[in-house]
């Protein structure tokens, strides 16, 4: 069964696993590079879970898949939410389980007043691109240049979903 719940400190271990090995499979879907996570102690780790901006899907007990909802919470800007860090295990996708993850961060930010979500996909995967426009969100932009990897620049396209005003 296909479960999905809000991380704590307690899962800074599981968080980090999938993190990297999100990383090491799609380097050039994340800003950030495994050396860079590989370099964050636990303790960090479990104090940005203790935020409670950050979700883990489950099948059964195993963890699949982690991602973020992070609210822009500023006076004029506490409409909007990030959508960042989004991971499911390759022998996890087509299961449900990112549908699952999408959902609840979705949920999530309603409950807190968002009613924009943004994210940024890389131009270079059309498989969470399609996996993206399927939740309703919509490019609204190309940020050139995004990261550069070891091909050279790579780019991101912008994406924005509206989800019904509180």
């Amino acid at each position: 069964m296909i479960t999905a719940r809000q991380l704590t400190g307690a899962d800074a271990e599981t968080w980090q696993e999938l993190r990297l090995e999100g990383l090491n499979c799609f380097p050039l879907a994340f800003l950030t590079s495994v050396e860079e996570a590989a370099a964050h102690p636990i303790k960090d780790i479990a104090k940005q879970l203790e935020r409670g901006q950050t979700f883990g899907v489950f099948d059964g007990g195993a963890a699949v898949g982690i991602g973020s909802l992070i609210h822009l919470n500023r006076l004029r800007t506490r409409h909007r939410g990030e959508i960042g860090a989004f991971y499911v295990r390759p022998s996890a996708q087509g299961t449900g389980a990112a549908d699952k993850l999408m959902n609840v961060l979705s949920e999530k930010a309603q409950k807190i007043g968002v009613w924009q979500l943004e994210l940024f996909v890389a131009e270079s995967n059309p498989r969470a691109i399609r996996f993206y426009q399927r939740h309703g969100f919509r490019q609204e932009g190309r940020l050139p240049n995004a990261i550069i990897g070891e091909r050279g620049p790579e780019h991101d396209i912008f994406c924005v979903r509206q989800l019904e005003s509180p």
